[in-house]
This record gives structure tokens, C-alpha cells and sequence, in this order.
């Protein structure tokens, strides 16, 4: 009798509840959205170009002792906080990334920005090549100018910021259920996130239409193109009661 039960919880381990999860459909905003849209502050677009290395270590040894040269390896930290690390471009002195990091950077006036070079010597050990703290971004960063940036210990890094990416959407992460859609998680800056949906919140409605009323394909796609069609949503707390949340039409920001 023992065999069911241990296949049960066998497959409760490899594929959890059984609830389908799903996200909302979002796509890039137009230009003409975007520029019109309400940008939040200190949001930017970024692009590590490349950098330079210091020849030697501060010591005067070389980087490698097989005299390959260096593999360096680049973490940007805005407020302490580790937010990209690249790739190691082994054995250069002047390594290329040309990297458009995949969502935004918010870097405001008062927040630490923090760029650090490292050279790769293992899968878990690495030696410093050079760092550089500012608050805000630096002041050579301009927009959709290159910027070298001056690192400690003699390297370099050239960035390239620009206005940031906009997406259109409603930025929701969701389980399918029968008779809700149930928030798993929720864009910050996104009209979800602004209409303070929360991970557990259960909706019920959408628009007119009940969930329980839709196949899941109609309830996964009335709610992703809730926020274009000015629909507002029926959320149903843990104890059933049940709030109107309508959507703002605004863009989504994807924030690091």
C-alpha cells in the first residue's frame, strides 16, 4: 500500500501543486509611448562596452603565472547591492563585453554607485584589478555618449547610458486556477504593482467576466491585455472578501 503514496509524493516533489503557472504578456513599448510616459527617476539604459586592464598586479607580478595574460570579470553594485556580474573575457588586457544589461539600471542622486574589475583564477577565487564608488552615476556618463570610467590600480571601463526601455503590459506572474488567477509574484513598476496586487492575492474577475466562467487560455489572456482595454480587476483576499483594483495604462518598467 506503501507504493501509491511514495508515487505521490514523488510527483508532489518533481511538479509541486499542479497548478499551471503562467505570466502576462508584455511587449516593448513604441517610442511615441514611451516618451510620453512618466519616467521614473535616475532609470537608465546601460551598455558596458569594454575596459582596459593595469599591466601587472600592485605587487609587480604577473596576472597569470602562465603568462596568458589576464581574465577579467566586471560587478556593478548600486547601494551595496550585487545587480550584473559579466562574463570573464580570458586572457585580455583590454577585454570587450559590448553588453546591454537585460533590464534597467536606477541609479538616483543619493544611491551608491559601484563598478569593481576583477581577474578570474578559479571557479571560486579572483584578485581585485580595480574599483570605482560614486554617488549617482558618474559625471562623465552622459547620455548616449561613451564613458571611460577611471578605475583604482590603473584599469578602465567604458560604459554607454541612454534612456531606459519601456514595456507594454500588465507584470504579473500567476498560478491557474479554476476559479482564480493567483498572484505568484508582481513587477514593482508596473500596473500591477502600482494597483498593489500582491503575491497570494487571488483574482477572481476580469473585467465583467469571472474566472470561473473563462477556459484557462481566455482568463490567462483578458488578464494580460487587461491594462491596454482599461479593465479592472476583481481580487478576492484570503478570507473571500473581494476589492476593485483598475489598472493605470502606464508603461512597465524592468528595474534590476
Amino acid at each position: 500500500m506503501r507504493t501509491p503514496c511514495l508515487f505521490a509524493l514523488t510527483l508532489f516533489i518533481l511538479f509541486g501543486c499542479g497548478y499551471p503557472r503562467r505570466e502576462t504578456h508584455m511587449t516593448p513599448a513604441p517610442p511615441a509611448i514611451t516618451q510620453a510616459a512618466k519616467r521614473p527617476d535616475g532609470l537608465w539604459t546601460v551598455r558596458v562596452l569594454g575596459g582596459e586592464t593595469a599591466e601587472k598586479k600592485r605587487s609587480g607580478m604577473d596576472w597569470d603565472t602562465d603568462g596568458t595574460g589576464p581574465d577579467p570579470f566586471l560587478r556593478l553594485y548600486v547601494n551595496d547591492r550585487l545587480v550584473w556580474e559579466s562574463e570573464v573575457v580570458y586572457d585580455s588586457a583590454k577585454p570587450a563585453w559590448n553588453f546591454t544589461l537585460p533590464r534597467n539600471l536606477q541609479v538616483g542622486s543619493d544611491d551608491n554607485f559601484r563598478i569593481e574589475m576583477w581577474d578570474r583564477d578559479t571557479a571560486v577565487d579572483a584578485d581585485p584589478m580595480g574599483r570605482l564608488s560614486h554617488m549617482g552615476l558618474p559625471s562623465n556618463a552622459l547620455p548616449d555618449a561613451q564613458a571611460r570610467l577611471s578605475l583604482e590600480m590603473g584599469t578602465s571601463v567604458e560604459i554607454m547610458v541612454s534612456a531606459p526601455t519601456a514595456h507594454r503590459g500588465v507584470g504579473l506572474y500567476f498560478e491557474l486556477h479554476k476559479d482564480a488567477l493567483v498572484v505568484v509574484e508582481v513587477e514593482p513598476r508596473s500596473p500591477a504593482g502600482r494597483a498593489g496586487l500582491k503575491p497570494g492575492d487571488r483574482i477572481v474577475g476580469v473585467g465583467p467576466e469571472r474566472v470561473q466562467h473563462m477556459t484557462g487560455q481566455e482568463a490567462s489572456s483578458a488578464l494580460s491585455l487587461a491594462s491596454e482595454r482599461g479593465l479592472t480587476l476583481t481580487v478576492a483576499d484570503a478570507n473571500g472578501a473581494e476589492r476593485q483594483l483598475p489598472l493605470d495604462k502606464e508603461p512597465i518598467w524592468l528595474v534590476m
